[in-house]
């Protein structure tokens, strides 16, 4: 048998559906000469009589009928492979697996995939949230598709970008002398109950240095991993703490109040994506509205989220 080609099957089909080849010919937006071309050449690359000729109407053999049942069902694959591809190109389709840090995570990124979804209502969405090393580790083995932590690792498996570069501000209950003051230092905490981001975030140390630096002593009363946990702290009344402003700007309570810090003592957000896997436009999409609400964020802070180059 001779070799078929699509445009032979193509007009196959257009002519069982219309009738005509003339029919068929206004279906594939070609010559009526052109599809009988293309009609007898497939008859004779099947060897098998598909059509009886009545005047100007051809009527099919029972072998055409069972020939078209089997060009339905493979055109009826391609439909959905050609459905498929549009509804990826307008995101009606697709997913979308993000895992971050809760001081992302908490408040701040709920938000932006709500938006996101919005936009794009046929993209499913899935948010874990984790230890910035574990958000690493899921990335680096791809079972992610986007990443949000305070890590900054040479990891060749991970694809690393800078979201932005924040100072650690101050936590205090709204009734606390300090309060009125614009900003703090660290002489203004000497001797205070502070509650401490733990040993195992790298900004403890930071913070520690800066009281060092300044000669000031603190009573140094919880340790916790989350910045979320410590402003629970200081809404339970146990003292005061620096915490990361994202977290501090969600945090729901009207018992606290928030002053910026200095000096600068840097929080660190980072995207991170798999090194050896394409983006997908979904991942891309979503990572430019995740720095446009950063930048919104920023603009509305009233002076409390300061992005690195903004002191």
């Amino acid at each position: 048998m001779a070799k078929l080609s699509y445009r032979q099957v193509e007009a196959f089909r257009a002519v069982m559906i219309a009738g005509t080849t003339t029919g068929a010919a206004e279906l594939l937006y070609i010559s009526q000469p052109a599809v009988s071309r293309l009609l007898n050449d497939f008859e004779a690359a099947v060897q098998v009589k598909l059509f009886e000729r009545h005047h100007k109407r051809l009527a099919p053999t029972p072998e055409a009928l069972l020939l078209f049942e089997e060009v339905e069902r493979s055109f009826v694959g391609i439909d959905r492979l050609a459905t498929m591809a549009e509804e990826l190109r307008d995101f009606q389709r697709g997913s979308l697996k993000v895992a971050a840090m809760p001081a992302i995570a908490l408040g701040f990124l709920p938000k932006v995939m709500q938006s996101f979804s919005e936009q794009h209502k046929g993209v499913t969405l899935t948010l874990q949230v984790r230890s910035s090393q574990q958000v690493a580790d899921w990335i680096a083995t791809q079972h992610f598709d986007i990443g949000i932590g305070a890590v900054n690792v040479a990891d060749p498996s991970l694809a690393m970008e800078v979201l932005g570069e924040a100072a650690l501000i101050c936590a205090l209950p709204a009734n606390h002398p300090l309060a009125a003051k614009a900003v703090i230092v660290p002489e203004d905490l000497r001797d205070q109950p502070f509650i401490s981001l733990g040993p195992e975030q790298s900004v403890r140390y930071k913070v520690d240095e800066a009281f060092e630096k300044a000669r000031v002593s603190r009573q140094l009363v919880f340790d916790t991993q989350l910045s979320h946990v410590a402003c629970s702290f200081v809404d339970a009344g146990a003292g005061v703490a620096l915490v990361d402003p994202i977290t501090a700007l969600h945090f729901p309570s009207g018992n606290l109040v928030f002053r910026p810090f200095e000096p600068w003592v840097s929080f660190s957000y980072h995207l991170m994506y798999p090194a050896h896997r394409a983006r997908s436009r979904a991942t891309q999409e979503f990572s430019l509205l995740l720095k446009q609400k950063l930048r919104e964020l920023v603009a509305n802070s009233g002076g409390l989220l300061r992005l690195g180059g903004e002191q």
